[in-house]
Order: C-alpha cells, then sequence, then structure tokens
C-alpha cells in the first residue's frame, strides 16, 4: 500500500480562515500492518493533526524532523500548543507550506518473510542443496525520529510495502549468516535442521538487531520458520529415516544409507542407457541393495534379540539351548545353568561351581 492515498478521508474544518482550515486523521479502517502514514499533502497554518494513542505525528522539513507527537490529541497549528510552531511562525505564514506529516504506529506489527532464491547450504551426507525457508516475525518503531530521518530523509522510502520489503531482505541476508555459523560450531546436517529451530531464530534475533536499531525498528521476536528441502533430497531424506528405524550403528546406517545412494545413480544410468543391459544393471542394483538390507537386518535382530548363548566364533548371541549358531553354524559350546561357565563337551559336573549336570 502506497502511504501517499488521496483516498484516505480527511475532515473539514468549520473555517474562520483564508486558508480554510482542514483536519488530518489516520483512518483506523486503513491502518492494518501498515507502519507508517503520509498525510496527503503538506500542512499548512491553520490546518489541525489529530493524533491518536496508538500513533506518533512526526513533522518533517528539509531532511530533517521538526518534532514528534506522542500524546492523542487534536493539534491546531494556530495555536502555540506544538513546540516547533514558535520557529515555525517566523518561517512562514499564510497559506505556505508549514512541513509534511508522517503518521507512524506505536503497537506491535507482523510480517512474513521468505528466500525468494534457494539458500545454499552444504551437508555432509548429501552435499551442496538448495534450502528455501519461511517464517514469521514481529516488529515495533521504538525511535519515530531515527525511523523517519533513515527511511524518508537518508534512503527516500515514504512506502509502508518498501520498507517492509528492506526488513525482509535484512532477515534473509541474517539467516543466511545464522545457518553459516550453526554449520560452523556444531557442523549440523540437513536433517538436523528442524532440531536447531528454536536456536536458530535466536540466532537471527540477535543479528538483526544492531542492523534495524539505526533505523529505530526493534524485531521482538521470530517465528514459525519452516524449511523446505529439494523434493530429490527429501526423498532421500524418507530413506535415510527407514534405514534409521532399523536400528543400526551411526556407520553402519552411512554405509546402508551410500549403498542406497549408489543403488539409486545405478538405476537412473540404467533409464537413461535403456535396452537389456540397461534394465540388468537396474536390477542388479536393486538386487544388490536388498541383500545388503536384509544382512543389516538380520544382524540387527541378531543383536537386539534377549540374551542367551554367545556363539564363541561370530559373538552373535543365539536363543537358549541352541546347538548350533544361527548366523554362522559353529556348534555350541553347553554352558553351567548355574554359573553360566563354559563346559567341555561330556561333562557331568561344572569345573567352577561344581553344580551338577544333567
Amino acid at each position: 500500500m502506497f502511504l501517499f492515498d488521496k483516498k484516505t478521508p480527511t475532515t473539514k474544518g468549520s473555517g474562520g480562515s483564508l486558508s480554510g482550515a482542514t483536519t488530518f486523521m489516520w483512518d483506523d479502517a486503513a491502518k492494518g500492518d501498515n507502519v507508517m502514514y503520509r498525510i496527503p499533502r503538506n500542512i499548512i497554518w491553520n490546518d489541525n493533526v489529530v493524533v491518536r494513542e496508538d500513533e506518533y505525528a512526526v513533522f518533517f522539513r528539509d531532511g530533517k524532523v521538526l518534532t514528534v507527537l506522542d500524546r492523542p490529541g487534536r493539534f491546531g497549528l494556530s495555536s502555540l500548543n506544538i513546540p516547533v510552531l514558535t520557529e515555525l511562525q517566523r518561517i512562514v505564514t499564510g497559506t505556505q507550506p508549514v512541513a509534511e506529516v508522517y503518521y507512524v504506529q506505536k503497537r506491535e506489527l507482523n510480517g512474513k518473510f521468505g528466500s525468494a532464491e534457494p539458500l545454499s547450504f552444504r551437508d555432509q551426507d548429501f552435499g551442496m542443496i538448495r534450502l528455501r525457508i519461511f517464517g514469521q516475525f514481529m516488529y515495533k518503531v521504538v525511535n519515530p525520529i531515527l525511523f523517519i530521518t533513515q527511511f524518508v530523509g537518508t534512503k527516500g522510502i515514504s512506502e509502508n510495502d518498501r520498507v517492509v520489503a528492506w526488513l525482509k531482505d535484512e532477515l534473509i541476508q541474517q539467516l543466511n549468516d545464522a545457518l553459516g555459523e550453526l554449520k560452523k560450531n556444531k557442523n549440523i546436517s540437513a536433517l538436523d535442521l528442524p532440531a536447531y529451530l528454536e536456536e536458530i531464530e535466536q540466532i537471527l534475533l540477535s543479528k538483526i538487531e544492531p542492523d534495524v536499531s539505526e533505523y529505530g525498528i526493534k524485531i521482538m521476536r521470530i517465528a514459525g520458520l519452516n524449511i523446505n528441502f529439494p523434493e530429490e533430497v527429501q526423498k532421500a531424506i524418507d530413506s535415510r529415516g527407514s534405514i534409521g528405524a532399523l536400528g543400526l550403528s551411526d556407520q553402519k546406517q552411512k554405509d546402508a544409507f551410500m549403498a542406497y545412494q549408489t543403488g539409486q545413480a545405478m538405476r537412473d544410468a540404467a533409464k537413461q542407457e535403456g535396452g537389456v543391459a540397461g534394465a540388468g544393471v537396474g536390477l542388479g542394483a536393486g538386487m544388490g541393495l536388498g541383500m545388503m538390507m536384509a544382512s543389516q537386518m538380520g544382524q540387527t535382530m541378531q543383536q537386539q534379540a534377549p540374551a542367551g548363548v554367545k556363539c564363541p566364533s561370530c559373538g552373535i548371541n543365539n536363543p537358549a539351548g541352541s546347538k548350533f549358531c544361527t548366523a554362522c553354524g559353529y556348534k555350541m559350546v553347553a554352558n553351567c545353568p548355574k554359573c553360566n561357565a563354559n563346559l567341555k563337551p561330556g561333562a557331568k559336573f561344572c569345573p567352577d561351581c561344581g553344580a551338577k549336570i544333567e
């Protein structure tokens, strides 16, 4: 929304001067989440300015702020209830413009931001990937003099949309730095990012603070961060999660995932090559991956089985009473039922505790 809005209603005064007194106010229906509004024309002598509880009225002339009205009331430029009028009376008379007037909201405002272009992130599992990140921010003007001086006086910005666009650009820039800092300090992967959203929000708040404070703004909160992965990365994450559900060690998860990626690459190559040979490559990759996954699952199930007889050959736990190892086929050695000591074949008594062996 442009701040210079000729449709914003004004209320005519009762007259009494050659210029025709006009009363200006910021229409409540037009406020919304607009941070500021410029009165459609420069005010002149005898005009009136209405200020409400939730707004400032900033008088601006020749690149600097003359005064700020920060209390509610109706202020007439023909009276001396505005400090700057003493000086203005010496400068202007009659219908000559006195100053521009900008309304600025006091209350906390809401905004949304997102990366127009994906942010690059170097991941230890997926390599260089591109992320889209969206979120919400709450902000307020804490210094109306700095706000108008910097945006209107320095940047020449008098439109609400351009102020918010500037804020969004600053947030995305600092968000990119926050991800880099987190990656450097904690070496997190893309899979870890959802668990660090609150920390990312706090890092972003601390980074953005010095940038926006120079403009009289304070970012109150960052919330609702949402990270979107590319489709191919999302599929790989889902596959990695399925592998993790097997209960494998971190190293075996990585090995299994690398085998999965290799199989996917070979299948893709087979599709491009076509023909019987290509189909054979894809089928072989799929069978190899299936056998590897079956082996990993078998080992996992054996490792997670209840304690029983441990095979002295391969170390896998076997159900109590097993005569042969279920993994390698090794003939199991009997154990004492009382102290679990190893027994020699044919032993009638335990060599450790003396228990009779039946």
